[in-house]
């Protein structure tokens, strides 16, 4: 009886260790995880005979009737430190053309209107990124702006948007670095910044490339109220140089990716909610 009982465990530690031997050369590079592919969001971009002019506002008239894209954004993990109190997420965005202009929408919940730069205090902001070049399909990630080639950036700032719409610029909460302290009493003022508009067009050619281009194309204008920002960007359909500006060919594919900075919980720069690239439908 002995005898059949050590038998009988021999066989098991035998068999065990064989299969502990074929599971580790097997899975020696890792476990296989079934990974869900996920569905790319699609934004439509149709034609309506409509013009906004922003001096004007935002016409909310016009987007109420245009189809809705509910886009997910993730918190950048790139820059420490690396909290999630300022994720902003999901955002609402929606496009139409009218074969002159192209208009994008974006409309997101934040609780405070967040326009004014000063120690501590950082402004609200929102980004567009087109990718640049004749091979226009993107790889997965946007991580960082014009980390995987060329790409044309809109970015808008509310503390800009202040500016340029109701000329309110600041002088006495800002500290130093932003504005020299005398420039009032200077005949000639050279450290104020006037801005042309209330988004930078911008080009990032690689990591810490970004650059604003010698003509700024895109108008945006953005409204706060009651916890949520609404905004509107418009360019030319058209691009001045294909090489420098997004380019929308109707029926052609055209992705873009979105960036939200919530100024109160201390967003500037990397530190932003982040989305995946969005494919863009003209139509």
């Amino acid at each position: 009886m002995k005898k059949i009982t050590a038998i009988l465990i021999i066989a098991f530690l035998v068999i065990g260790f064989g299969w502990l031997v074929f599971y580790g050369l097997r899975y020696s590079r890792g476990v296989p995880v079934v990974v869900e592919e996920k569905t790319r969001p699609a934004l439509e971009a149709p034609f309506i005979e409509e013009n906004i002019y922003l001096a004007k506002g935002i016409s909310p008239q016009v987007w109420e009737k245009l189809p809705a894209e509910k886009v997910e954004l993730v918190y950048q993990v790139t820059v420490l430190p690396w909290p999630q109190k300022g994720l902003i997420s999901p955002i609402t965005v929606k496009a139409f053309h009218n074969k002159k202009d192209i208009y994008f929408y974006i409309s997101w919940q934040d609780n405070t209107e967040d326009y004014i730069l000063a120690a501590n205090r950082f402004s609200d902001a929102c980004a567009i990124m087109f990718p640049l070049g004749k091979k226009i399909e993107p790889k997965p990630s946007t991580l960082l702006m014009g980390f995987l080639g060329k790409a044309n950036i809109w970015h808008w700032k509310a503390s800009i948007d202040r500016e340029f719409w109701l000329k309110d610029f600041p002088e006495d909460k800002a500290y130093v670095d932003f504005y020299y302290p005398f420039e009032k009493e200077e005949t000639l003022a050279v450290s104020k910044d006037i801005p042309q508009s209330a988004v930078r067009d911008l080009l990032a050619i690689r990591v810490g490339t970004i650059t604003p281009k010698e003509k700024q194309q895109v108008e945006g204008k953005g409204v706060w109220n009651a916890g949520v920002w609404e905004l509107v960007f418009r360019r030319s359909l058209n691009p001045e140089d294909v090489e420098l500006d997004a380019v929308f060919p109707s029926g052609k594919k055209q992705y873009c990716a979105f960036a939200i900075w919530n100024g109160s919980k201390g967003d500037r720069g990397g530190k932003k909610s982040i989305s995946d690239w969005v494919e863009l439908r003209i139509r």
